[in-house]
């Protein structure tokens, strides 16, 4: 059975044999998408059926998040049934080979008996969002028995953090903090053998980890425990970022072009034996994906860690030269060699840049922000002020949204360059971005904490 990529030649080709799309969303990191692969997919009379009555599109959520963002159903895999329009019609996550058959009959009838309905866009009106608001909420979510935020799965919010960093001044702020850092690290969520933090973890005490690693995460929270360590000199915070350093550039570090892999398969067996043990052990599957924006993220935490040691300054201008010469064409692509634009792949590295000016003084970076800037303004609403995610597509991506998170960091970095250049164009758009996104913001609350850190800082 060939799968097809997302895309309009797929969609295309469903309207031509008058057949659904069979949509699956997977993660090559996700232990369940294997089994569903090795025991639902594999199985012949599943894929006589679904060869006979669907158009099959699979879908890697790290190298496609726009179509995850608007098809995951709850969890890895997504396997999702849709109309000509891109519209499901029947969804669920894991289907088990003797129910396969059946799920995919009742999701061939509901195309069937499917009548379009056009779909009103939601009217996000403007609102007055505060960052006290959102702290309140913040405080509010806070776990005081476990530490980190909201009960389980256990995710540690990067976010959060990155604001309670910012708000270290106040005493709660520095309390949630400290004793969300420390139990991370207490529980099983960091891998205290082999480095690195896995990507959530099942219980609400940090126990019972999913042992996937992904780059994005790890970069994320090395930037915070090199901060949480400033502020607290907790030397467990300096042993976990020279542990999360190692992992790094002991597992996922491309030696060849100086950037760094996606991330490395779930493997429970692997992840709990003994150090010892571990290394006479092939490592789990690597995932050799080079992400824009995840390799943007880990260099912001490297020049953070170039205030412990110098060197990591140069390891991040490596990582942006590559990320300038193999990403940057006409815009910023999520990975090289791919044709797909995303906000947030030239958002990350636009701050990514400014930082590595900010931080060596070289005028090339500052130059390099000026160019993303420009194609970062291809995702500008003009009209109503703030980012889309996507430049447009076939289904759902046709409607174009404006993610919080994206949109925050975006006013950061714009009104960082409105400081480095006296451009007013920068800070105005920076404003009309937080504007842009304040019902939605207001609307996630607690999760809008980059939100609150942006609104903070232009203040």
């Amino acid at each position: 059975m060939e799968w097809l990529d997302w895309g309009k030649a797929a969609f295309d080709e469903a309207k031509k044999k008058k057949k659904p799309i069979l949509l699956n969303i997977s993660a090559v990191w996700c232990h369940w998408c294997h089994t569903m692969q090795r025991l639902t997919y594999s199985d012949s009379g599943v894929q006589l059926f679904i060869e006979k009555n669907f158009v099959p599109v699979r879908v890697d959520t790290d190298k496609r998040p726009d179509v995850n963002e608007r098809y995951n159903v709850g969890g890895w895999p997504s396997t999702v049934v849709l109309a000509h329009d891109g519209e499901p019609v029947s969804a669920a996550t894991y289907v088990p080979v003797e129910h396969m058959v059946g799920f995919l009959e009742d999701g061939l009838n509901r195309f069937k008996k499917y009548v379009p309905v056009k779909r009103k866009p939601v009217e996000r009106k403007q609102v007055k969002t505060s960052s006290e608001d959102i702290y309140s909420l913040i405080r509010s979510f806070y776990d005081p028995v476990n530490g980190g935020f909201g009960l389980e799965p256990k995710f540690p919010h990067p976010d959060i953090l990155e604001f309670l960093v910012y708000r270290s001044r106040d005493a709660d702020a520095r309390k949630m903090l400290d004793a969300s850092l420390s139990a991370m690290l207490g529980g099983e969520f960091f891998d205290h053998a082999g480095g690195g933090f896995f990507r959530y973890a099942a219980l609400q005490n940090w126990s019972i980890p999913h042992f996937e690693k992904v780059l994005e995460d790890n970069a994320r929270l090395l930037s915070i425990y090199i901060q949480g360590y400033r502020l607290f000199k907790r030397p467990e915070y300096l042993l976990a970022v020279n542990k999360t350093l190692s992992f790094l550039f002991t597992v996922l570090f491309d030696r060849e072009h100086g950037v760094f892999y996606g991330s490395q398969d779930a493997d429970e067996e692997y992840c709990t034996l003994p150090l010892e043990k571990r290394l006479m052990r092939k490592h789990p599957f690597v995932d050799a994906t080079i992400y824009a924006d995840w390799n943007s993220a880990l260099a912001l935490a490297l020049f953070e860690a170039s205030s412990l040691e110098p060197l990591y300054s140069g390891v991040a201008e490596r990582m942006l030269e590559f990320l300038w010469k193999n990403c940057v064409k006409g815009g910023v692509l999520h990975c090289p060699n791919s044709k797909l634009f995303l906000l947030k792949d030239a958002t990350y590295l636009l701050m990514a840049f400014v930082a590595a000016f900010v931080r060596t003084k070289k005028q090339v970076w500052k130059s390099r922000s000026l160019v993303v800037a420009r194609y970062l303004e291809k995702f500008y609403d003009k009209e109503a002020g703030g980012f889309f995610d996507v430049l447009g597509g076939v289904g759902r991506l046709k409607e174009r949204r404006k993610p919080v998170h994206e949109n925050s960091c975006a006013a950061l970095v714009l009104n960082q360059l409105f400081v480095l250049t006296r451009q007013k164009k920068f800070l105005v758009m920076s404003k009309k971005t937080l504007e842009a996104v304040s019902y939605d913001a207001l609307m996630q609350g607690a999760f809008s904490a980059m939100y609150a850190l942006a609104l903070d800082e232009l203040a």
